[in-house]
């Protein structure tokens, strides 16, 4: 049986856990999941990196191709 990361978990997320950025293009809100790689701005459609996204588990854990895709070959 798979086990879910406590990291991913939302039952152990913390209120700043989801949090809303500004877009660099034309400043709207934009909400994020700590756990997003990237989102897409519903005003203009920019589609940019989490500025919060914490990626330091991927470095060790053998599971992390299921959280966050490969990102060995994605600029950070």
């Amino acid at each position: 049986m798979d086990t879910i990361c406590p990291g991913q978990n939302t039952m152990f997320w913390r209120p700043e856990d989801i949090f809303e950025t500004k877009c660099p293009v034309c400043d709207a809100g934009v909400e994020f999941f700590k756990d997003d790689v990237n989102r897409t701005c519903p005003n203009c459609g920019y589609r940019f990196a989490n500025p919060k996204l914490d990626k330091g588990c991927a470095e060790w854990c053998k599971y992390a191709d299921r959280c966050f895709g490969d990102l060995k070959n994605k600029p950070s």
